[in-house]
């Protein structure tokens, strides 16, 4: 994309010129570009607005007062065009308290038409037959660094001018289908989406791969290291795994006390001592809680409850193939396993279950399902 088709916009006053011209936007195209890979609280960096007239890169680095960009979002009488927008959702809501309102998104589009690779680049090809050129090594680009390259800015601009023609094509082909609807209700709770409170680091050691092989006393070590990491990830300002791999923290906290050579990444090479020390408080100290005990409920799985699960998700498997959709889009796995479990449980799941079940799907696909319960079991 020309450098000419966008403008950057790094400072207050142009900022406040160009908010009061989008006031008057019915609709826009926006993306954002956040520094995960290379900080240790992954913040949004750069937002990228289209209005259909013009592109504008928002430097929120720079530009602190955003005001209107909030007001725009929230107002429901303008529509967001974004791709794929689980994320900027929740970072909008973290980074600077701002909630989305009549969202449409054209990842989520693409794949209620049936599109199984829903990357930008190739809904653009396959809907409006536009090429745009994703170089590798940009989308890893460090977007907390000033200034960002010319290329950088390119990349990012690309995101954004072409996504309100795209969503165009997409509504009127899923409206040709008749999916319009089941596409703005899974839009719907998008807008829903808040960034997660932050776990406390005393339990948050749980979401390394294979804790729950250790035994207590190797758990305790794997939770001193945790938060040994997330301290010195935090100084350093880069993302945890950087400081260390989730992999070396467990392979750590089975080591009886000792650190073998290579095992430990930035934390062994710039403090080992202070590693040796957070594994022997580890060793020592008293061992980790056990997590609570999760009530899965007094269901087990016998012979004909399996076999109903099997007639259900092969109900699922033909629909989905049908209508050329993923199965999660045609019902829920959860509620078909309640189901399975527990047949009387099939009105609550048509009322909603437990919250997975999508109006749209109740009112698409209740009756098939109803039928699909009443496949004979095999003996």
């Amino acid at each position: 994309m020309l450098r000419n088709q966008y403008r950057y916009i790094g400072e207050q006053g142009d900022w406040d010129a160009v908010a009061d011209e989008l006031r008057q936007a019915p609709r826009l195209a926006l993306d954002t570009e956040r520094n995960g890979r290379f900080a240790y609280r992954e913040r949004i960096c750069l937002i990228q607005i289209s209005d259909g007239r013009g592109t504008y890169l928002l430097d929120p680095l720079s530009v602190k007062r955003l005001d209107v960009l909030g007001e725009l979002l929230a107002d429901a009488a303008v529509a967001i065009v974004m791709h794929g927008c689980e994320e900027d959702v929740r970072y909008f809501d973290r980074d600077f308290g701002f909630t989305v309102s009549n969202l449409f998104d054209t990842g989520l589009a693409a794949r209620f038409l049936g599109v199984t690779r829903p990357n930008l680049g190739a809904v653009l090809e396959e809907f409006c037959g536009v090429g745009i050129a994703k170089d590798p090594k940009l989308q890893v680009s460090h977007w907390g660094l000033r200034p960002l390259s010319g290329p950088a800015l390119d990349y990012a601009a690309s995101d954004v001018h072409h996504l309100l023609p795209l969503a165009d094509e997409l509504e009127y082909r899923l409206n040709k289908l008749g999916r319009a609807e089941w596409v703005r209700e899974e839009c719907a709770r998008v807008e829903t989406l808040r960034y997660p409170p932050e776990e406390p680091l005393e339990t948050a050691f749980r979401r390394v791969k294979g804790w729950e092989g250790l035994n207590p006393r190797e758990a305790a070590v794997l939770q001193e290291l945790y938060a040994f990491r997330d301290g010195k990830a935090c100084a350093w300002d880069v993302p945890p795994t950087q400081a260390a791999s989730n992999g070396d923290l467990l392979e750590l906290a089975q080591c009886d006390g000792r650190a073998p050579r290579g095992i430990g990444g930035m934390l062994a090479s710039r403090c080992f001592g202070e590693l040796m020390e957070a594994i022997e408080q580890g060793m020592s100290g008293p061992e980790a809680p056990k997590p609570p005990r999760t009530d899965r409920g007094n269901e087990a799985w016998t012979q004909e409850s399996r076999e109903r699960l099997k007639a259900l998700k092969q109900w699922r498997a033909v629909l989905g193939q049908e209508l050329g959709l993923a199965v999660s889009h045609i019902w829920p796995t959860p509620s078909l396993e309640r189901i399975a479990l527990r047949p009387d449980r099939l009105g609550i799941e048509l009322g909603g279950g437990d919250g997975e079940v999508r109006v749209w799907q109740r009112g698409e696909f209740g009756e098939g399902l109803i039928k699909a319960l009443r496949v004979p079991t095999i003996d």
